[in-house]
């Protein structure tokens, strides 16, 4: 009897680990690594990364990787994308988050290579051109900012508007973003609205411009990305510096195309994007491979395509009202 019951208790512990080797990944903590373009402090990383983390399914392990692409060199990119690697292969992630374009261009396909599959977020550029597109490893989230969108609104705010200027720094991502809402034109127009789209990566060519835009006509200034600017000396201008700078000395109502850039001392607001929505959207991929799905089978995807979002302060600063049809879907941060 002792050794049939010994026999017995091997075919349970064998059927148990079979099953545990069957169940899908999500009823066992997953490793997640993600790698992000900018640096822990960034705004626009703490949204996403803290949407992800709440719509997650599973008692998964986070760990993050920052690049902080913006703030170094340009040729730094390959040596710290090597690092990401180091620390990627160190970790043996069952599943990688890239977020934003510098990290998507520089590890997606290497990290897919070995084995991986992954998730990316805020992605500028078309994933096609990239080969992201049917890759049997990698999907993600796109990111596509409202520009022409926004500026039409936000002239509705202010009753008309004849001129405005959108000032964005020298990035990858911002030369992306120009061009695929105003097809490399310098002087596009949005409905009755001319727009003058500038792309500077000096921060005293950044002030002059914010300085003499009333005196050239704009009645609006609005703001994309500003991450890579550099002073005098080529030392890296930090983006709180350059928001709150640029809120205090334009001498007309700033507006912006990103969530993380409104607020009492920063901009009034607008129709933007935040990072909230693409780490949900990135976090129902993630959950998808976890339990299974092949990522090749989820084709990319945008994700929520603006919010409205503004300042009581900065409204009130610059004696704005929004219109009624807009009260009941604002969201306010102040």
């Amino acid at each position: 009897m002792g050794a049939v019951s010994c026999q017995g208790e091997i075919h349970v512990i064998k059927v148990m680990l079979l099953l545990a080797l069957l169940l899908p990944l999500p009823l066992r903590a997953a490793e997640i690594l993600v790698i992000s373009s900018y640096h822990p402090a960034n705004l626009w990383d703490q949204s996403y990364s803290a949407s992800l983390r709440e719509h997650l399914k599973g008692a998964h392990h986070i760990s993050h990787f920052y690049m902080d692409t913006k703030r170094q060199p340009r040729q730094e990119l390959s040596r710290i994308a090597d690092r990401a690697m180091e620390y990627y292969r160190q970790h043996k992630p069952d599943l990688v988050v890239l977020g934003d374009d510098n990290a998507i261009n520089a590890l997606a396909r290497r990290i897919a290579t070995e084995g991986t599959p992954v998730v990316f977020l805020g992605m500028n550029e078309n994933p096609r051109h990239k080969g992201l597109v049917g890759h049997p490893r990698i999907t993600g989230v796109l990111e596509r900012p409202l520009l022409k969108r926004n500026i039409s609104e936000m002239s509705q705010l202010m009753g008309g508007l004849d001129k405005a200027l959108v000032l964005f720094d020298r990035s990858e991502v911002s030369r992306t973003a120009i061009a695929d809402e105003f097809s490399d034109q310098r002087e596009p127009r949005v409905g009755t609205t001319r727009v003058d789209n500038q792309q500077l990566d000096d921060y005293r060519r950044w002030q002059e411009a914010v300085l003499s835009s009333r005196q050239r006509g704009y009645g609006a200034l609005f703001i994309g990305l500003y991450h890579t600017l550099v002073d005098e000396r080529g030392e890296h201008v930090s983006e709180q510096q350059v928001i709150e700078w640029t809120s205090q000395h334009s001498p007309v109502p700033l507006f912006s195309f990103w969530e993380f850039s409104v607020g009492k001392g920063r901009a009034i607001g607008g129709l933007v994007l935040n990072g909230h929505a693409q780490g949900e959207r990135a976090a129902e991929l993630a959950n998808a491979i976890l339990a299974g799905t092949s990522p090749g089978a989820l084709s990319p995807r945008a994700a929520l395509r603006g919010e409205y979002v503004f300042s009581r302060g900065e409204l009130a600063r610059w004696q704005l009202e929004l219109p009624p049809k807009w009260q009941s879907k604002a969201q306010w941060h102040e």
